[in-house]
């Protein structure tokens, strides 16, 4: 899959659409990543078996970190910056003078396999914005 700034948004509602579906709401706030949160530790430990396929834990981290980088993207400012292998695409999140560079597919994939110990997903947006807003 090719990420890019014309397709990551519908890469994203595809995760909103199949909550809904089950009665959740993602609406890109930060009260939704709590809500993804959740819906990702009803799975906790199925997703952290030796045995779950590889190709169904990389479409997770592909769509389930489409969706946290574009609630990053819409509340924090941030900027995509797309590489070939989607994986390693990242946001830059803009301060007064610099920068924060987050990767979502990554902090997606350590949730998914080292589970809610450290990457709750609600919890990282929390301290990632108050790291934005602290003083340089």
């Amino acid at each position: 899959m090719r990420l890019n700034a014309d397709n990551i948004k519908d890469y994203a509602d595809t995760v909103a659409l199949q909550a809904r579906g089950a009665g959740r709401i993602l609406d890109y706030s930060l009260e939704s990543l709590d809500v993804l949160e959740e819906s990702i530790r009803l799975n906790d430990n199925l997703l952290k078996a030796e045995n779950f396929p590889e190709k169904q834990r990389n479409l997770l981290v592909f769509y389930n970190g489409c969706y946290l980088g574009e609630t990053m993207a819409q509340t924090l400012n941030g900027v995509w910056m797309f590489e070939d292998n989607w994986y390693e695409s990242s946001l830059l999140i803009p301060r007064q003078t610099d920068g924060v560079q987050v990767r979502p597919f990554e902090k997606i994939l350590r949730r998914l396999t080292e589970g809610p110990e450290g990457h709750d997903l609600g919890t990282y947006f929390r301290q990632l914005k108050s790291l934005l807003a602290e003083p340089e």
